[in-house]
This record gives structure tokens, C-alpha cells and sequence, in this order.
């Protein structure tokens, strides 16, 4: 069967360094939009500009916990990690927070962990993996979720803070990051549903099929348009009670977070290859997340 040709250049180097490169823009705008609200409009606007372009990255990685924990001959390893990740930053804030005169008021300021959606989501994927009926053990994760988004709809709608569980300690995306990472994770599934009839006409398996870019391509496809759908019905939920200036089921911030769906044509364009993949590049990809947050959070103490 003869190649098609196919835009579907970038490996996962390539995005991981985008992603990076997005979440340190991000948290940049953050800072600056704390320090410049109310004083300087103008940065205030540019910093609200970095963060619309910083929600690329969550679904960015999302993509790339539901590839590892798919391809990885060792996904429990792989959780571990993570989660050794969430528990190291999450140690380290509680001392900061707490041990620190002073810094318990920060306990309702500072957002959420990444790593804690990370291992969510991989510990969703993994029980999926799971054979016949035990699969249903990713039910569990599922309600966490569901339990982080009812406590931040609650929170939102009411203007409070539940101390007992701070948002440095949730999966800040909860549900929303959950459903994308899933979504990302039965993308293959599903392109192999919907490319039977296509087999069928060319007279190929299906195992030759996945080796062609035009597989990669219906991939990406599927996986954007499943990523699309979550964000449409996240969006859609937003408006529910809306009345005028208040949407008291918008808890995401739908109209910042909905810039996120600047990842689909990355997404479309993903290789599916794993491209440079060395130790020291794996470490600095999860040192990067706490390093540049202390950064930022010294320099703009300051």
C-alpha cells in the first residue's frame, strides 16, 4: 500500500519541550498577573495572554502520561514515580506553609500540584489495563475525581476555602484532566474501530495499517476530537445557572481554560515516535516543574 503523505512531524521531545516551554510561560503570567492587577494594565494583559497560551500544557501532558503508561513495560514503576513526585512537593509546601511563621494564610493562595493530576490519571489508565471485571477498579480514581470537582464547584460557588483539603494537595484539574487522559489513552482503540471497514476495502491487516502515517493521522484525529468533546461539555457546564456575571458551575474558568484547545493542531501533528528520550532529559523534565515555580516564587518575592 503506498504511503500517503502526512504533516504528522512532531515527536514527543518536540512536545515535551513545547510543553515545558508553555508551563514556564504560564506560571510567568501567573506571577505577573498577581503582581500587576489593579497597577499596570498593560502587563496585566500581557501576563493573561501568556497564561491562554500556557493552557496548552496541560493537555500536552495528559497526552504524554496516557503514551508512557500505554507503551511502558513497567506502568507501576512509572506511577511511582509520580507519585513520589506529588508527595515530595506536597512535603515540602506543607513545611513552608505550616512550619513557617506567617505562611499559613498561603494555604488557600497557592493552586494545585501537577503531579498530583499526573498520578491520577496514570493510576486510572493502569487499572484499565487491568483484565475482565478487575478493570472496574478505575471507577475508583473516577470518583476521586468527581469527589476534587464537587469540593471545587462547592468552593467556587461559595466563595470559601475547605482548609481541611488544600488545592496544593488535589488534582487541580480533577475531572476535567481525568476525562482528557482517558480520552488520549482509548484513542488506538477506537481508530482501529473506526478504521475496519478501510482494512477491509484494501485488503491489509490491521497490524500493517498501525505501522502507516495515515493510521498516525486518523489517531490524532480521534484523539483531538475526543479532547474537543470534553472541553465542549466542560464548557456547556459552565453556563449552567449562568446569570450574567456569575457561573456558579465554572469552577475550570472555562473562558481562560478553553485556550487549551490551542494544543489540537500540536496533537495533530504528533509522530507518535518517542524522538530524544536520554536519562538526564527524563530528570530534567520532572525536576523542571518544582524548579521553575521556586524560581519564579523568589524572584518575585523580591
Amino acid at each position: 500500500m503506498p504511503e500517503q503523505k502526512t504533516p504528522q512531524i512532531l515527536s514527543g521531545f518536540v512536545l515535551k519541550v513545547i510543553g515545558l516551554a508553555v508551563m514556564l510561560l504560564d506560571h510567568l503570567g501567573l506571577f505577573l498577573m498577581n503582581k500587576y492587577f489593579g497597577v499596570n494594565e498593560g502587563l496585566y494583559q500581557m501576563a493573561y495572554v501568556f497564561r491562554c497560551i500556557g493552557r496548552i500544557a496541560m493537555p500536552l501532558f495528559a497526552l504524554f502520561t496516557a503514551e508512557a503508561v500505554r507503551y511502558s513495560k513497567k506502568p507501576w514503576s512509572y506511577l511511582l514515580r509520580l507519585f513520589l513526585m506529588y508527595a515530595g512537593i506536597s512535603i515540602a509546601l506543607v513545611i513552608f506553609i505550616y512550619a513557617i511563621p506567617g505562611n499559613q494564610g498561603l494555604a488557600k493562595d497557592i493552586g494545585g500540584n501537577a503531579f498530583a493530576d499526573l498520578s491520577l490519571l496514570a493510576l486510572a489508565l493502569i487499572l484499565f489495563r487491568f483484565p475482565g471485571a478487575k478493570k472496574l477498579l478505575a471507577l475508583l480514581p473516577l470518583a476521586f475525581a468527581g469527589f476534587v470537582y464537587g469540593i471545587q464547584i462547592y468552593e467556587y460557588a461559595n466563595a470559601v476555602t475547605i482548609l481541611w483539603f488544600p488545592r496544593f494537595l488535589r488534582p487541580d484539574y480533577s475531572l476535567l484532566g481525568l476525562l482528557i487522559g482517558i480520552g488520549f489513552y482509548f484513542v488506538y482503540p477506537l481508530t482501529d474501530l473506526f478504521s475496519k471497514a478501510y482494512i477491509q476495502n484494501m485488503g491489509i491487516s490491521l497490524e500493517a495499517y498501525r505501522e502507516t502515517k495515515s493510521y498516525r493521522k486518523m489517531a490524532n484525529i480521534v484523539g483531538a476530537s475526543l479532547f474537543f468533546a470534553v472541553v465542549a461539555i466542560f464548557w456547556g457546564i459552565s453556563y449552567i445557572g449562568y446569570n450574567y456575571d456569575f457561573r456558579p458551575y465554572d469552577n475550570y474558568l472555562m473562558q481562560l481554560q478553553s485556550y487549551c484547545l490551542l494544543a489540537i493542531p500540536l496533537i495533530y501533528l504528533y509522530s507518535g515516535a518517542r524522538g530524544y528520550d536520554s536519562k538526564p532529559f527524563r530528570i530534567f523534565t520532572y525536576l523542571f516543574y518544582p524548579m521553575h515555580i521556586a524560581i519564579l516564587f523568589f524572584i518575585f518575592s523580591l
